[in-house]
């Protein structure tokens, strides 16, 4: 529906003591929304009209059935259209929610200033070769479509995911000799011998809340691989690291401080920070940045002479030689992201819902239609998992118009949530690969992934400590840059809702 325009919805009005049988009829010929349907989510429910009649919202006047042809018929029965009503038993928007980062550092007098534009490509590179970076544990370049943004050239990239590797090389120009697999197998010669920053999302499932943690203890090895990132550290000695990992290796406090001091042997001062990507995503997303300068770098004043003089109950040195910039809150919500109902018919078809997963879904006492993917909520945190086990209600699903079930978010969609620019290429399914395995497969690599407008804000305060010169700012470019990455994220075109679905108004300007 047009924006401007006042809504309109049909209503069925019937004497009480019809409305049941009547309501039942409706929902077995899918003629009512449901409060899983974007038509039934803040729309009015059954309600009284007056002494003598009930209202029932419903879809269509169609006698498109013998059971709606009869009850459309029955004496006492009219159909009535009316302005539509939102529920008020149903509270229509999202409570208000603070995202910024720092806040207390936000400029005097500050107002919103980006009034965004929209299409941008968010690939063109600023002054490219301004700083080299590396980027380890890559996935799909994460990082790099930050950096890259930022004006960087990648000078390392490795990843042990061979699928990875080849969506990474559709979007990065990295010469193939700087791309690597298995860092195991890496020699150490190959490692770059000049490198402003290293950037590293280490593998995060041993320490991560959703599953055991097994730590260091981690069957796999991949509790052991920070140790490749000292290696790296060592060996190029980098001026600065930007490294990723969850919050949940907080807890973890053997652990944290065996990872910290190797970081600080190999010649760093560390902190580090939780950060959530809210401000710059449709998404909660949050995770444990570590920021590390290398020793030289850091002013005296700010570096004590012995690290074991500040306190013994957290393993990173004194904040005070880095601080984690301010960034704003862009108030974007699912709206911006999703493409709900206007995706091509096929695609929707394979993302829909079976009957039997629905019905298995509408059985489970933990899913309620709440945790849907609603035009004025954020989206829930993407995983890895993300697809699987759908009927247990492990995956956000989008709301659907009547009278079709929920569906799985579509690759494009997932990307833009995170923040990739909707010009990130992903690789093509293979020949022995089924349409939804292949889909699968990218929603892990984009679950894994870390979300680059935030790391282009992060970064561009690390560059402000190691790159010794004030044109351009590199703390306000940063977060100049993490905007256009979030315009160049953003759905292209408008999407038309039901009234019955309210979108919350986004602080997004276009």
């Amino acid at each position: 529906m047009p924006y401007g325009c006042t809504p309109i919805e049909l209503v069925l009005h019937l004497p009480p003591r019809l409305t049941k049988s009547a309501y039942q009829t409706l929902l077995a010929c899918d003629a009512v929304p449901r409060q899983w349907h974007l038509e039934g989510r803040f729309g009015s429910r059954t309600h009284p009209v007056s002494k003598s009649l009930n209202g029932i919202p419903i879809l269509h006047d169609l006698r498109s059935t013998p059971e709606l042809n009869d009850l459309f018929g029955t004496e006492g029965l009219s159909i009535v259209k009316k302005e539509f009503v939102h529920n008020h038993r149903t509270t229509p928007y999202a409570p208000e929610v603070d995202a910024r980062i720092h806040p207390e550092l936000e400029p005097s007098g500050f107002v919103n200033p980006y009034i965004i534009p929209k299409c941008l490509d968010g690939n063109n590179p600023k002054s490219h070769g301004s700083f080299t970076y590396a980027e380890m544990f890559g996935g799909i370049g994460g990082f790099g479509v930050a950096l890259h943004r930022l004006g960087g050239k990648c000078v390392f990239y490795s990843e042990i995911d061979e699928r990875c590797r080849e969506t990474y090389a559709l979007n990065f120009d990295t010469p193939s000799s700087c791309i690597h697999g298995d860092i195991y197998t890496v020699p150490d010669e190959a490692f770059p011998k000049h490198l402003d920053i290293l950037v590293a999302g280490f593998p995060c499932q041993p320490f991560s809340s959703l599953g055991e943690q097994p730590g260091f203890e981690c069957n796999k090895g991949r509790g052991q691989l920070y140790l490749q990132i000292v290696r790296l550290l060592e060996i190029s000695q980098p001026k600065s690291f930007l490294l990723e990992n969850v919050p949940g290796l907080l807890t973890m406090k053997d652990t944290l401080h065996i990872i910290v001091n190797s970081f600080r042997g190999a010649g760093y001062r560390v902190t580090a920070e939780i950060c959530s990507a809210r401000g710059l995503t449709a998404t909660s997303r949050k995770r444990l940045f570590f920021v590390g300068l290398r020793s030289d770098l850091v002013s005296s004043e700010d570096a004590p002479d012995d690290p074991s003089t500040e306190s013994s109950s957290s393993p990173f040195d004194s904040s005070s030689f880095f601080q984690f910039p301010y960034i704003p809150d862009l108030k974007l919500c699912s709206h911006d992201v999703l493409d709900y109902d206007t995706l091509p018919p096929t695609e929707l078809e394979l993302l829909r819902l079976s009957r039997s997963t629905w019905n298995q879904l509408l059985q489970n006492k933990r899913w309620k239609p709440h945790q849907l993917a609603w035009p004025n909520r954020h989206c829930d945190t993407l995983t890895s998992h993300y697809g699987n086990a759908v009927g247990r209600g492990d995956s956000q699903l989008v709301p659907s118009c009547a009278p079709y079930p929920p569906r799985r978010f579509s690759v494009r969609e997932c990307a833009r949530i995170m923040g990739f620019p909707n010009t990130y290429q992903f690789c093509d399914i293979r020949s022995d690969q089924g349409e939804m395995a292949y889909r699968k497969e990218l929603y892990r690599m984009i679950g894994n992934a870390v979300c680059p407008p935030l790391v282009a804000a992060l970064a561009g305060r690390v560059l402000v400590a190691v790159m010794m010169s004030d044109t351009p700012n590199w703390s306000e470019f940063g977060q100049g840059v993490a905007v256009e990455l979030v315009c160049a994220a953003l759905r292209s075109s408008p999407v038309s809702l039901p009234p019955g679905c309210l979108i919350h108004n986004s602080g997004m300007k276009g």
